[in-house]
């Protein structure tokens, strides 16, 4: 999907894949970092994806034991996609400064909402379907605990 702008579904299986794993979930999320720099080039965005999914994969950890809802997680996902700009920040931050940080950060505030928005539907539209299988795979006889 590169050819639509922030428009992603990595935030939502990294979220699905989290709910269902715990932090094996980071297993994949490794290999999606790796692919992305084998596929597109290991430039400075490269180094974003290092820690931008993993900060991902830790929230959903810190945060599975206490939501249970869909709704709310799509909200997560929608709103990592609108603080997806200011992480990414930190890199522009340690190499140019504040300054370049936040000219950057300004700069990409539409992307940002773009991100948020297309977080909110593919999260919306997928994220239980597809949780829902992940777990009858992964667990056929337990029960699902999300709503």
């Amino acid at each position: 999907m590169s050819f639509l702008p922030n428009i992603e579904p990595v935030t939502m299986l990294l979220i699905c894949t989290t709910i269902v794993y715990g932090a094996k979930a980071f297993y994949p999320c490794a290999i999606f970092v790796l692919a992305e720099g084998l596929l597109y080039g290991f430039g400075w965005y490269f180094f974003v994806y290092v820690y931008i999914w993993p900060i991902l994969v830790a929230l959903i950890l810190l945060l599975r034991r206490h939501i249970t809802s869909f709704v709310l997680w799509t909200l997560v996902g929608a709103l990592y996609g609108l603080f997806f700009g200011p992480l990414c920040c930190i890199e522009a931050f340690v190499v140019d400064g504040w300054r370049m940080a936040f000219s950057y950060w300004i700069s990409g505030i539409p992307y940002d909402i773009l991100h948020c928005v297309g977080n909110a539907v593919i999260c919306g539209v997928l994220l239980k379907p597809l949780t829902t299988l992940l777990q009858k795979l992964a667990y056929p006889e337990a029960k699902t605990d999300i709503e």
